[in-house]
């Protein structure tokens, strides 16, 4: 079966990635937070004051620099959300246990809740965004699933150096940006294989 890549730049993805820093960022406020608040306690708790510390310096650190020092960011950001969620769950124990603060517990549980469905969701966009053409259709990256065109709802379709443009019979125009440089002998044979397939079905 002949089939296609196009790599993209999809601009979702790359909004979901600063979003993605940003709560790098939080996390580590909210462990500073957490530090500050048990050091002001008559009898603080050196050892949890040094974790909160520590993780909230390499979040902040990963935030600001992780593009820069990690070459596999996908998979950093993984281990720093399951880093996180980690201290967060440490933290809910210590206040409801510890300190017999439930309703600080709980908050902790919710921080860490929402780091492990993001360590599940932010894999994708780490992933090559790339449009994939072949015998039965196209696909296109998407937030959750990706998004799936038979040649049967496309009406027109034209490759070029900078743009993938698509019209469908449903008068929706679909357009997205390449990130990879194609020959004129790579766009035609690409072009024509789109233009058989549209028009026969």
């Amino acid at each position: 079966m002949q089939s296609y890549s196009i790599p993209i730049f999809f601009e979702p993805f790359e909004r979901q990635k600063k979003a993605a820093r940003l709560i790098h960022l939080l996390a580590g406020f909210l462990m500073i937070a957490n530090a500050w608040g048990d050091f002001n306690q008559p009898t603080p708790n050196l050892w949890f004051v040094i974790i909160q510390v520590a993780g909230a310096l390499m979040c902040i650190l990963f935030a600001f620099a992780g593009k820069k020092i990690f070459p596999a960011t996908g998979k950093t950001n993984a281990l720093f959300r399951l880093m996180e969620a980690f201290i967060f769950f440490y933290s809910a124990w210590y206040f409801s246990s510890k300190m017999n603060m439930n309703l600080m517990g709980f908050t902790q549980v919710a921080a860490a809740a929402g780091l492990l469905f993001l360590f599940f969701t932010e894999r994708k966009i780490y992933n090559a965004a790339v449009i994939k053409i072949d015998d039965k259709g196209l696909s296109a990256p998407n937030n959750l699933t990706d998004r799936f065109l038979p040649w049967s709802s496309i009406d027109n379709m034209l490759v070029k150096n900078d743009y993938i443009s698509i019209n469908t019979k449903k008068n929706q125009f679909i357009q997205f940006e390449t990130n990879i440089i194609l020959s004129e002998l790579q766009i035609d044979e690409i072009n024509g294989f789109c233009r058989l397939k549209f028009t026969q079905s």
